[in-house]
């Protein structure tokens, strides 16, 4: 407890979190599935953290100890086609989101000196996600498999009031969003002579709507290579992540009196050798 939390906002952890499957096989190469699942996801303690970080004097972030859990309840209609060589999944799906939490900025105004923007975790109301998602699998040779899926789907985010504690309290406005997107991944695995293995991966993620703002696309190109030696008793493997470096999260905020760019350059691009020997 502190001045900006003074009271005892615990609440009862017991709950269910059903996870339910049922598969009706058409025949050997056919089937149709059915999909519900309800899970929770609870603020680690980054989120929760009330002391505020000053990796930018002009961005304060700061946590939440009234933070709740985030819960989702999730239906999905899947078909499943298979061949000799490959098969097909599509999937029809809504998730319904309650209490999502995420960083709310605001300005604070009661510094003179210059502008401050808090950056506190909160939770947001209620958002859904209804979308389709397919993926292909196929041996296109003896030594080419290919795998390919793209998940198209309708972000909505509901408009929601609240009241931001830190540093003092103050409303906060999330007006209501819509907007679609797709994650796009193909992934090539090569089997060569030698005992070789490679395999080359692409990742497209278009642009989508966040509370407050937008999130620019993404895009990753990932290269790997293992290979066995010491007559299989070794292995030597070679990785290089997000090739182009174009995989770091850029975001843009408009708030009450502020625009902001935020860029996360995370270690995306990362080269590693590695050797593995069983005795």
């Amino acid at each position: 407890m502190n001045i900006y939390y003074p009271g005892n906002d615990s609440y009862d952890y017991f709950n269910l979190y059903p996870n339910t499957r049922i598969t009706l096989k058409i025949n050997k190469n056919n089937s149709i599935s059915a999909y519900f699942n309800k899970r929770v996801d609870r603020p680690g303690e980054p989120e929760l953290r009330v002391f505020p970080k000053y990796d930018d004097p002009e961005l304060l972030k700061v946590g939440n100890p009234y933070l709740r859990p985030q819960f989702t309840n999730t239906y999905e209609l899947a078909y499943k086609l298979r061949w000799n060589n490959g098969s097909l999944s599509l999937a029809g799906y809504h998730r319904s989101i309650k209490d999502p939490f995420t960083r709310v900025y605001s300005i604070d105004t009661t510094n003179t000196v210059y502008d401050i923007v808090n950056k506190v975790y909160q939770n947001v109301g209620s958002a859904t996600n209804t979308g389709i998602e397919f993926i292909i699998n196929q041996d296109i040779t003896k030594f080419w498999k290919l795998t390919a899926s793209c998940n198209w789907y309708n972000n909505t985010i509901d408009a929601y009031e609240g009241e931001l504690l830190f540093p003092y309290r103050r409303q906060f406005t999330i007006e209501k969003t819509k907007d679609i997107s797709a994650d796009i991944k193909v992934n090539n695995q090569f089997t060569l002579p030698g005992e070789i293995q490679i395999q080359l991966t692409a990742l497209y993620y278009t642009p989508k709507n966040i509370a407050q703002g937008k999130q620019f696309a993404r895009s990753s190109v990932d290269f790997g290579l293992k290979k066995k030696v010491i007559n299989g008793k070794g292995e030597v493997t070679f990785s290089f992540s997000d090739i182009l470096n174009d995989f770091g999260i850029k975001q843009e905020i408009r708030g009450e009196g502020f625009r902001a760019v935020y860029e996360n350059f995370y270690e995306t691009q990362i080269v590693s050798l590695g050797f593995k020997y069983k005795f």
